[in-house]
């Protein structure tokens, strides 16, 4: 009897036990684990990452480009409709994350939605932002901060958002780039449905391009009519250079720090440095030699931002193809300079990247189509259109190929004689 009932009660813990792992923790241990299917191996001055899982069959694989810190995440949505995801630094393989789908998300919109950013903090939160995966739902964006060692969802928020960025202290995240207001929320929420702080947005801003936050309260945010400071709960408002500069199209205002400084750009070719109060201070304008056969490139560099070292990097905005016109034998008014042929010049190609050092005021130019076979890829991996897959505060480049990924350091991308 007594030996029946020392099995009964081992039986009841190892029951009580089961059940409290299940309702802490459920799918906590998947039996398709995609983590374990990636491979990693040295290729060339970088590391190729292959999934080589055959048994798990994928709905889809996103590489997020490199974040800072060296971390690399790939998101991994699995038939099953488990969303995971990896997490890389410096190309080796750290983490694998199941996010569970919060409570009050629907199926259908978990079940494809395309993870956009995320953000690694110091306490070991990873911030996530997923949009719809159907370009025509109407479905609010998700945001979520997932805890890395429990993988329990800390709070998650929807919202008229399509960016996020963080606070230098990890106070908070800013979530912005909508037609709505800015939302502010604290990292540290005890609530699994946060209250966010809403920033209504200015007459003077009708849409976020770029958000630098610039304290646990404060920020400097680009757009179309120039720079706004938001400090001490008020705007400033500080306008756009009066120069129009190249017509560019697909052209957007950026913010970049660069150690101490922060770099401001509303114009193609055009940097400005900024306070944290917003207050314009040197003025920077890129320039070659006019015996250059890409001289024009000066007056088209795009800001992608900083790398750790300081640096600034340029991708090449896209020029509105405008005729050439010859000024008349005697113009009216000689201080209006003719149209130029974009066209011709954006027709031979526009794939060139640009360093720019502030200390030495030295631009570098870095013909990737050129060197990217001295760098000895992998097999069938071709470089990234410029200006994706390049994140310069990360201080890497990420190609992607069938399943497979190749982390490249910026250090192996030489710039060329000038």
């Amino acid at each position: 009897m007594k030996l029946l009932v020392g099995i009964g009660l081992v039986l009841a813990l190892l029951g009580g036990g089961l059940w409290w792992s299940l309702r802490r923790q459920p799918s906590a241990a998947p039996l398709d684990d995609p983590g374990s299917t990636f491979t990693v191996q040295a290729s060339g001055p970088g590391q190729l990452i292959t999934f080589q899982a055959a048994q798990i069959p994928l709905r889809s694989l996103h590489w997020l480009v490199t974040l800072p810190g060296g971390i690399l995440a790939a998101q991994v949505l699995s038939q099953s409709d488990r969303q995971r995801v990896v997490l890389f630094r410096d190309g080796m393989r750290q983490d694998t994350l199941l996010v569970l789908k919060p409570v009050g998300v629907g199926d259908g919109f978990w079940r494809f939605a395309a993870l956009r950013e995320a953000a690694l903090v110091a306490d070991g939160t990873l911030l996530l932002l997923y949009q719809p995966g159907d370009p025509g739902s109407t479905e609010l964006p998700l945001a979520l901060a997932l805890d890395v060692a429990s993988q329990q969802v800390r709070w998650f928020i929807r919202g008229d958002f399509t960016r996020m960025a963080v606070t230098p202290g990890s106070e908070a995240v800013y979530l912005f780039g909508g037609k709505g207001p800015i939302q502010r929320v604290a990292l540290n929420q005890p609530s699994l449905h946060p209250a966010p702080t809403t920033i209504d947005l200015p007459p003077e801003l009708q849409q976020v391009e770029a958000l630098l936050p610039t304290g646990a309260a404060s920020f400097l945010a680009s757009h179309r009519n120039g720079l706004s400071c938001y400090r001490n709960a008020a705007w400033t408002h500080f306008p756009a250079p009066e120069e129009p500069g190249v017509n560019c199209p697909d052209f957007h205002s950026g913010l970049a720090r660069a150690g101490k400084d922060i770099w401001w750009q509303a114009l193609p070719g055009q940097m400005v440095k900024v306070h944290p109060d917003g207050t314009p201070g040197l003025a920077w304008r890129g320039e070659l030699p006019e015996a250059d056969a890409f001289a024009k490139d000066a007056r088209l560099l795009r800001l992608l931002g900083a790398d750790p070292s300081g640096a600034l990097w340029f991708a090449l905005a896209s020029p509105a193809p405008t005729a050439t016109q010859q000024p008349p034998a005697n113009p009216p008014d000689a201080d209006v300079p003719p149209a130029e042929d974009w066209g011709a010049y954006a027709a031979a190609g526009l794939d060139r990247l640009y360093r720019w050092n502030p200390a030495r005021k030295a631009l570098e130019r870095i013909a990737l189509p050129s060197l990217w076979p001295t760098l000895n890829p992998p097999p069938g991996m071709a470089p990234p259109a410029l200006g994706q897959g390049l994140v310069p505060a990360a201080g890497a480049l990420l190609a992607e190929g069938a399943r497979c990924a190749w982390w490249l350091p910026l250090g192996a991308l030489r710039a060329q004689a000038m």
